[in-house]
């Protein structure tokens, strides 16, 4: 079935049925394929079980002429179930091959210069391969571990590789490889045979579950660093590989995991078939497809089971965990019901007093009993995307050993006394109330907040003295804080030196990287914030009561700012850039202004000693502003939005040999600025690739020398500038133009469009709104690939040289109600033609009946469409 159900996913565009019934699935797979030429590819195919084979076979296809089924396979009893065709034996990979991709693995970078001491070891191993791929990646990772050439010369004389393929058909590379794993790589490894084959699992969840299990054993770095460390490691050695956004076991690894684990690990779907399943096993998983409650009676022999898996198939019947199998299974320490359709929790899982690890996502429980907060050995508790799950039980404060909550933020906000819990390690967010249990002085126990927190409502501090008890300078291992007060509030002044006087206590750890403070409501903020000299990223939003920036230019680490809601902040003074010996904002790269409604003035720095690293600058919705400091040549992307210059903000160039590395430049909305002819545009900006301006109203003139200057410039976008126009009769635009679009630029498009010739790269022309267009003054560059023409109400003639454009693939032409006609000769290069709004037009293309249609009707996808006629024709329509 599951394989049915994949098949019609790979038809369908990864849409799955739902049924469960067999008979269903196949007949659906028969329509979706019925009479269409298929090609079904069944890659590294394992299973020699007849009877599956017969099942999924047994679909009544009605196949199209040349379909074909080609399967891949290690096994050759497989091909011989599924029958067909001779089977085609792929060659092993030569010698020489085997060594280059050995080589990739066993040396860094591939290069094996530096280790001439283990090259004659690794060729020599390669022989042993066979031309093995799989068993080149395994032993080439195995080596990239040794340092030293007796290492080496102990796996090439290993006696593993006299030993001859097992029964289970495990390469003796692979073993090799393995019997080499330190021991808790070993016994990591081992624990993954509990997965079926080709079963997909995250990085995360097997983490967890290793440590749950003891696996994985505290020592200087955190175990969730080395668990991650252990997973990376058998990445590298090719015993997992990716997969569709998770990771897989390669079948012949799999084997290998089965084959070491035998009296560990166990599948009890595997039971059926056999004879004496080993009663010792610790760790046992289970698939519910198609299964019933009274499966679980196959537990019931386990019990002194560690782990429980509930592999996530398809829907089954299965909806809840009978009660007395959890009393049976009292040592649990692992239980995976990762099921959707799981909606019941029975009481007696409180007396899984050894359980560390319960995951329940994705299952359908709308209420948790409260004896789970008796599972006082709980480490990870796993509820994602429960999507039925209401509310948390009060008891949930009891599990003091819980490290992981994973579960929706409203449900985890909504926990009183969540302080209790004082081993947890993750905690997106908490909401700050009057009432008890949640307030601020609740996170004074939780030291082990790890990564990233949100406070909110920092407003319902009553006091300093009450935001001090949070103790967030003691919080080490915090690297991402968020300090959010509400919105909208009306405060008085009382209130305003309030916020300052709880934001001083609220200081973080100092080796804090991001920082977000939102909606204060202080009229300047702390010193420390100057200090934290780790900081990598600081948002400051909404802080309406603000005049003064913060001194932030002495970071060394700050890469990232935004200051955005401001409308306080009259001048950007020159404390905030720093007064010590260090340039200011070292290490910056980006740096956002954002609604900022009363800035005028940032003042002036010393030249050359300012934004060393800047790379992008962003001023929008500052309307007020008309002065800034001269830019450091590092920018490469300038972005300008409603602003009130005049005169554009230039870059410090200190000498030709330092040129500007500004690439993009984008102006929009600066309703002061009337010409060009000054400021940044007038320089050499001899890397500029991207400039769009856009509704500039006033703009009237153009820089000097048009933007021919711009030798790089591949990218002109220019809209709503109605007053812009050339002066003078020279060139205006670089030869090496390769985008122009152009709107709402009644006395610029005339004299562009003379240029089009002169423009030999280039490749996208758009004109849209353009009522003062009657004609084109010249053909089309040779170059073209796509021409767009948009609401040029008089227009009337389209360009010549379309018949001349090897190149042009796609034609709009949109609102232009005066064409009459397309030219006599169109490109046979043309794939796509749209008209709508261009009546005449409209007619003249239609099928059979219009005068133009013979030109067009090899084009493979057309719509033609007057607002009341409508015409389509696509590629797949033609060949059908």
């Amino acid at each position: 079935m599951k394989l049915t159900r994949k098949t019609i996913e790979s038809v369908n565009s990864g849409v799955s049925s739902v049924t469960t019934n067999m008979n269903l699935l196949q007949k659906d797979l028969s329509t979706k394929l019925k009479d269409k030429r298929f090609l079904l590819v069944l890659d590294d195919v394992w299973n020699e079980d007849p009877e599956k084979w017969y099942t999924y076979r047994r679909a009544p296809l009605t196949r199209g002429k040349g379909s074909r089924f080609v399967i891949t396979t290690r096994n050759k009893n497989v091909g011989i179930v599924m029958g067909g065709m001779a089977p085609y034996y792929l060659d092993q990979l030569s010698d020489n091959d085997c060594w280059y991709l050995f080589r990739s693995y066993a040396f860094v970078d591939g290069n094996s210069i530096e280790h001439q001491n283990l090259v004659r070891i690794g060729m020599e191993i390669v022989k042993k391969l066979k031309g093995l791929p799989l068993a080149a990646k395994a032993i080439g990772s195995l080596l990239y571990s040794k340092d030293t050439e007796d290492d080496g010369e102990n796996v090439l004389r290993s006696e593993i590789w006299e030993l001859p393929s097992d029964q289970n058909n495990i390469l003796p590379a692979l073993r090799l490889s393995y019997n080499h794993f330190p021991p808790v790589l070993k016994r990591c490894f081992a624990f993954c045979s509990v997965f079926h084959k080709d079963y997909v699992f995250e990085k995360d969840r097997l983490v967890q579950i290793w440590m749950a299990l003891g696996f994985i054993q505290p020592q200087q770095r955190r175990r969730i660093e080395r668990g991650s460390s252990y997973f990376d490691e058998l990445l590298r050695r090719s015993f997992f590989r990716y997969h569709k956004g998770g990771y897989v076991m390669h079948d012949a690894m799999h084997d290998l995991a089965q084959s070491v684990s035998i009296d560990e690990c166990l599948r009890l779907d595997d039971l059926p078939n056999s004879s004496n399943p080993a009663r010792s096993a610790r760790h046992l998983s289970f698939s519910c497809e198609n299964r019933s409650e009274t499966s679980f009676e196959a537990f019931l022999g386990f019990k002194r089971a560690r782990t429980l898996l509930l592999l996530s198939g398809y829907k089954s019947t299965t909806r809840f965990i009978p009660g007395d199998l959890i009393l049976k299974l009292r040592y649990l320490h692992v239980l995976d019901l990762n099921r959707r359709d799981i909606t019941k929790l029975p009481d007696s899982i409180g007396s899984l007093k050894m359980l560390r690890y319960l995951n329940l996502s994705g299952t359908g429980i709308a209420m948790l009993p409260s004896s789970i907060g008796r599972l006082f050995s709980l480490q990870i508790l796993k509820l994602k995307n429960c999507h039925e799950l209401g509310c948390l039980p009060q008891s949930i404060t009891n599990l003091v050993n819980l490290r992981w909550l994973e579960a929706r933020t409203e449900l985890v906000t909504e926990i009183s006394g969540i302080g209790n819990l004082t081993c947890l390690q993750q905690l997106d967010e908490f909401v700050v109330r009057t009432d008890k249990g949640y307030k601020i002085s609740g996170l004074k126990t939780m030291k082990g907040i790890r990564g990233h927190i949100c406070i909110k409502n920092i407003e319902s501090v009553a006091s300093a003295e009450e935001a001090s008890q949070a103790f967030l300078s003691e919080k080490t291992f915090i690297n991402i804080l968020d300090l959010v007060w509400s919105d909208n509030r009306n405060l008085p002044s009382e209130e305003v030196n309030s916020d300052k006087k709880i934001l001083e206590v609220l200081q973080p750890n100092h080796e804090l990287k991001e920082l977000t403070i939102k909606a204060f409501a202080g009229s300047s903020f702390p010193n420390w914030l100057s200090s934290l000299s780790h900081l990598q990223t600081i948002h400051l939003s909404d802080c309406t009561k603000c005049s003064i920036l913060p001194a932030l230019g002495e970071l060394p680490q700050l890469k990232y700012l935004d200051i955005g809601g401001f409308p306080a902040i009259i001048q950007i003074n020159h404390e905030f850039s720093g007064t010590n010996e260090i340039k200011g904002f070292p290490a910056l790269k980006e740096l956002l202004f954002e609604d900022m409604t009363s800035l005028e003035k940032w003042a002036s720095v010393t030249d050359g000693e300012f934004l060393p690293s800047l790379t992008e600058l962003a001023v929008m919705d500052c309307p007020q502003v008309t002065e800034f400091p001269l830019l450091p040549s590092t920018l490469v992307k300038f972005k300008i939005s409603e602003t009130g210059f005049a005169i554009l903000p230039e870059v410090h160039i200190p000498n030709s040999w330092f040129p500007s590395s500004l690439e993009c430049l984008e102006i929009h909305q600066c309703p002061n600025l009337k010409s060009l002819k000054e400021g940044l545009l007038n320089q050499q900006l001899l890397a500029l690739q991207q400039l769009t301006i856009t509704h500039c109203l006033d703009l009237k003139e153009m820089p000097v020398e048009g933007f021919r200057s711009l030798i790089a410039l591949r990218s002109l976008h220019i809209y709503d500038c109605p007053r812009l126009a050339p002066s003078g009769h020279h060139s205006l635009l670089p030869s090496n133009l390769e985008d122009l679009r152009i709107s709402s630029c009644s006395d610029l498009i005339n004299p562009l469009l003379r240029e089009l010739n002169e423009l030999s790269s280039l490749t996208h022309l758009a004109i849209t709104n353009c009522a003062s267009l009657h004609s084109f003054p010249v053909k089309l560059p040779v170059t073209l690939q796509k021409l767009e023409i948009l609401n040029c109400s008089n227009l009337i003639y389209l360009p010549g040289g379309l018949e001349d454009a090897p190149c042009l693939s796609a034609i709009t032409i949109l609102k232009c109600p005066l064409i009459p006609c397309l030219p006599r000769r169109l490109t046979k290069s043309l794939k796509e033609l749209y008209i709508k709004g261009c009546p005449y037009l409209t007619e003249s293309c239609q099928e059979n009946s219009g005068r133009d249609w013979h030109r067009i009707a090899y084009v493979p996808i057309m719509e033609i469409d007057d607002d009341t006629n409508i015409y389509s024709q696509s590629i797949w329509k033609r060949l059908s």
